[in-house]
């Protein structure tokens, strides 16, 4: 009779003591809940704000993508082919300006070396002192 009393003691106990802290568990969830509302509306707010700010700086990979109007030049075009572009220079004249080189000749080349202003190589080490600058 006295194991009766105490097991039915101990379910009443559990039993209030199990409602108890489901009432507290949903007063915390509802704390929680309202407090991720809030913070949730808090960032919603900032992202707006970020939003409207218009960027000063743009990415390089859009810097590129505006397109721009260009004349058309399509007639001109076809009415230079087989010329030189403007501002732009022949072979032959660039190979002109190069100091020390010796216009080039259409005919077959001979082995006659032309002759080169400089020092053999046999020149002594005086020699070769001579030709440095003393800058």
């Amino acid at each position: 009779m006295k194991s009766l009393y105490i097991i039915a003691l101990f379910t009443l106990s559990v039993n209030a003591y199990a409602q108890d802290s489901k009432q507290k568990t949903e007063l915390q969830e509802a704390v929680y809940l309202k407090e991720s509302k809030e913070f949730e509306a808090k960032m919603m707010k900032e992202a707006e704000a970020r939003s409207t700010e218009k960027r000063s700086t743009t990415l390089a990979s859009e810097q590129g993508l505006e397109v721009k109007n260009k004349p058309s030049q399509t007639q001109s075009e076809v009415n230079n082919s087989g010329k030189l572009l403007p501002n732009t220079a022949s072979l032959q004249e660039v190979l002109a300006s190069i100091p020390g080189r010796q216009p080039r000749r259409n005919s077959v080349t001979s082995n006659v070396k032309p002759n080169v202003a400089g020092i053999p190589n046999t020149a002594t080490l005086e020699e070769i002192k001579k030709t440095i600058p003393k800058n």
